[in-house]
């Protein structure tokens, strides 16, 4: 017997709707995620002269020889700081993370530009109220906390997935052939899962850091295709 292939283009006219605003909204506010992720963890490695395995490894490893302190304000905190600031915290870096240096200028640079993110109340790791916990992130090669690994782990894994199901869900009433459908279901599961476990692996061995980003690829490549191939069925002509 003879499966009939259902379709979007023939489903009424609200489920329609919904899967149109649904695809939108998704389309839109996943360009602007990956626009996002360059711009903060891709571009300020680029200007330093790193690439995109390298910037991962710095990202979950660290940098040998140099602290993340200092490498988030070059980098994705520049925007944050000045020039002039940037290079007041290195001296005091270079001078031996006293407690009397930061107590002036430097503690004066981290209350005013850093603390209503990294306080108490802004919800951002690693925390940076005071000496004790700046001086702990001044450490060299540090690379991203067991913390902020373990809060960025769960956030994905429960966040993200909810993301796929829905757009999953609209791919799986296309007219594509199951096959299809049942490998491009399952890509972008695999892909952050992938993904997020080289992040730990990383953080251990920084020549894992290309696997990070084999897994964004396929997360995305997933997606896409989920996306493309939803849209080319609900809005396209085809015959009955």
């Amino acid at each position: 017997m003879q499966t009939t292939i259902t379709s979007l283009r023939r489903a009424p006219l609200s489920l329609r709707v919904f899967c149109g605003t649904l695809l939108v909204s998704f389309g839109v506010g996943y360009l602007l995620a990956l626009i996002y992720l360059y711009a903060k963890d891709v571009r300020p490695h680029r200007l330093e002269g790193h690439g995109l395995v390298q910037s991962v490894a710095n990202t979950y490893h660290g940098i040998p020889n140099e602290s993340p302190l200092l490498a988030s304000l070059r980098g994705s905190m520049s925007s944050t700081v000045t020039p002039e600031e940037v290079e007041t915290i290195r001296v005091w870096l270079e001078g031996g993370v006293t407690e009397a240096g930061y107590a002036g200028a430097v503690g004066d640079i981290i209350a005013n530009n850093c603390v209503s993110c990294h306080g108490t109340d802004g919800g951002y790791f690693p925390l940076l109220t005071g000496y004790a916990d700046v001086a702990e992130f001044a450490k060299s090669g540090m690379g991203m906390s067991v913390q902020k690994l373990a809060r960025q782990t769960h956030v994905h894994l429960l966040g993200i997935p909810m993301l796929f199901f829905i757009m999953g869900w609209m791919f799986i009433q296309t007219r594509f052939s199951e096959r299809w459908k049942a490998v491009l279901i399952v890509l972008p599961f695999f892909g952050v899962m992938w993904d997020v476990a080289h992040w730990w692996i990383t953080k251990l061995e920084p020549n894992a850091a290309a696997g990070v980003i084999f897994g964004g690829i396929l997360m995305n490549l997933g997606f896409a295709a989920q996306w493309f191939m939803t849209a080319y069925d609900l809005f396209a002509k085809h015959e009955e």
